[in-house]
């Protein structure tokens, strides 16, 4: 069971394509989404993927402090799963805010009761304490954070074609507050004046129908037209959305030794490490700490110094770019 779990909190500076592949539905290239609820979501596997290459660059920089077999420890051989397992887990990235345009303040910040309920569970695993309050409904209106989306006396938000009835709480100033200092955003104060905490209902319908849907083409250098079959529409999560996922690591997973003539020849060809020869295990030994509280500082440390990863697909047309910050930072 893994005994060490710390949040990672990712906001997007651009929008997010986390693909699923093609579709034979209105969109060509819909983004992945979980099965029971609808709501957008990147795979385990492709926020491993976008952290094991950004270690990949650490650990060729000596200023950085890493052994060098940081990488194959923590997130498993490149090319060969078999020889042993990586020692670092993680789980889907979950939505946590979502993007929405409002008649007043540009756009809000929007969750649900179910998503902060959600992320209640995952703190408890962690062993962090969510929020010092329950969510309670008060008398079916929103809770908002501060007076800015307020389009009127009478305590309207409007988002999209939405018109809402709202309240200002404390609740909601204090969920706001949090995120901020999870993402170590001392002073960005939009979160913390333009969060709404709107009915599930309503939040499903926005994370359905509110995301990006653009037109890709490629044109024919020889008829200066759109090339065949080069025409589809891709979906995308908005700049703006607010994600975690959980990093969790237990002892880590190395032979104590070769002992087969296989074994030796993956050792020689640098594939294959030894508990006696890991320099992360002997890392964590100097540091005196247990191994897995060591690969998860460390994975934090890391990140929260190099504040920025890609996440999802089209790097090259700058997709995918996004703050990263894992929980227990300098603010929090």
């Amino acid at each position: 069971m893994y005994k060490n779990v710390k949040p990672i909190f990712f906001k997007s500076i651009t929008a997010i394509h986390a693909g699923t592949g093609t579709n034979l539905g209105l969109v060509d290239l819909p983004i992945q989404r979980e099965r029971h609820t609808g709501f957008p979501k990147i795979e385990s596997s492709g926020v491993k993927g976008s952290l094991r290459e950004e270690f990949e660059e650490l650990i060729q920089d000596a200023s950085q402090n890493l052994p060098k077999d940081f990488v194959n420890v923590a997130f498993g051989p490149e090319n060969d799963g078999n020889v042993h397992s990586g020692s670092a887990a993680f789980t889907d990235a979950r939505l946590l805010l979502f993007p929405v345009r409002s008649a007043k303040g540009v756009f809000a910040y929007v969750t649900c009761p179910y998503i902060l309920k959600r992320l209640e569970e995952d703190f408890a695993f962690a062993n962090i304490i969510a929020a010092k309050e329950k969510f309670t409904e008060i008398e079916g209106k929103a809770q908002v954070s501060g007076r800015k989306l307020f389009v009127s006396d009478n305590s309207d938000v409007v988002l999209e074609e939405y018109t809402i009835k709202a309240e200002q709480t404390g609740y909601a100033r204090e969920v706001a507050q949090n995120i901020t200092n999870w993402l170590t955003l001392k002073d960005f104060n939009y979160i913390k004046d333009n969060l709404i905490i709107v009915p599930d209902d309503i939040f499903k319908d926005f994370v359905k129908y509110n995301t990006e849907i653009v037109t890709r083409i490629k044109i024919d250098d020889a008829t200066g037209t759109v090339a065949t079959g080069q025409l589809f529409t891709e979906e995308l999560l908005p700049a703006e959305t607010v994600m975690y996922s959980l990093v969790m690591a237990s002892k880590i997973f190395l032979p104590e030794k070769a002992s087969t003539d296989e074994e030796r020849k993956l050792a020689e060809s640098g594939r294959f490490v030894t508990r006696s020869e890991s320099a992360t295990v002997k890392y964590a030994a100097d540091s005196k700490t247990d191994e897995g509280k060591f690969l998860v500082g460390k994975i934090g440390e890391k990140l929260n110094e190099r504040k920025y990863i890609q996440l999802g697909g089209d790097a090259t047309i700058g997709k995918g770019l996004c703050l990263v910050s894992m929980y227990g930072g300098d603010n929090q």
